[in-house]
């Protein structure tokens, strides 16, 4: 199932948001769909028995830090020339994805993130925290967190490379519902892959630094003695200045989650952030 839907929505993402509302394990979802697969996304959805409205505009993607995802994007008229996406909300229920797509139209994000099955402390952080100019809430969830070891369960940043067990910004990389649902999606995707379950958990266990300016690395194959981290391949969604010292030192000292020190260079700031995945809190 999961080798079909991507098939169909290309992105694993988002094969697993429309497998989750078969699965009932949503009660909604809201995905983007390139305008010129509007037809198919509906006849895909219509064969498999699930409601689906459309939203009343597009959006063009804005430069992101990686292929699969983006935080930014514009909104345009759905008759502009432009090509665009829109955004399909997904349900059994015909009046929950009418809602849903109300909720949008409306900027009520608390209302539009409820409906999609989100944890309420994680709504309320998101109504509170997203503008034009703050649309990446990771660090923020960051700083909400204690510490900077987390569950490989709320580890958002590997969404940069399309895989992610939530699809929404935790308040905290602590926040109880949000791990709950996390592993229920990592049950179904095990119930229908368990190839694609062994490559989430891999990935999800990394050792993360996120950055707003230089790009997301995830630090895979890890192990954490002390503040040090000793690390193998990076995965990166940009070859910055960055990149090339973490790739070429394989070990760097935390000194805290907004700064860390490699190669005897200490890098630091409110636009860096310095996360730790693994299986130690569960």
């Amino acid at each position: 199932m999961i080798r079909q839907l991507q098939q169909e929505f290309h992105s694993i993402i988002k094969s697993l948001e429309v497998l989750y509302v078969i699965e009932n394990a949503k009660p909604c979802a809201r995905i983007l769909v390139f305008e010129d697969e509007l037809n198919k996304t509906a006849n895909f959805l219509d064969k498999n028995k699930i409601n689906s409205a459309v939203s009343d505009f597009k959006v063009l993607k804005q430069v992101s830090q990686s292929e699969f995802y983006s935080d930014k994007s514009v909104k345009i008229p759905k008759n502009d020339a432009r090509k665009g996406y829109f955004f399909v909300y997904l349900s059994k229920s015909m009046e929950t994805a009418k809602k849903a797509k109300l909720a949008e139209e409306n900027n009520n994000h608390l209302e539009l993130g409820m409906l999609l099955g989100y944890p309420k402390c994680c709504c309320e952080f998101f109504e509170k925290n997203f503008g034009a100019n703050k649309t990446d809430l990771t660090l923020a969830a960051l700083g909400n967190s204690d510490g900077f070891e987390f569950s490989f369960y709320t580890d958002i940043a590997a969404r940069h490379f399309d895989v992610s067990l939530l699809s929404h910004f935790p308040h905290s990389f602590e926040c109880g519902p949000s791990i709950n649902i996390a592993k229920n999606n990592f049950e179904i995707i095990k119930k229908h892959s368990e190839d694609t379950a062994a490559m989430f958990s891999g990935i999800l266990q990394s050792a993360v630094i996120y950055t707003m300016q230089e790009g997301v690395f995830l630090l895979r194959k890890y192990e954490k003695i002390g503040g040090k981290i000793i690390y193998g391949d990076v995965m990166t969604t940009s070859k910055s200045k960055l990149y090339y010292l973490l790739s070429s030192n394989k070990e760097l000292n935390v000194i805290d989650k907004k700064s860390f020190i490699v190669n005897d260079t200490k890098i630091e700031g409110d636009g860096y952030g310095v996360m730790v995945f693994g299986l130690n809190k569960l």
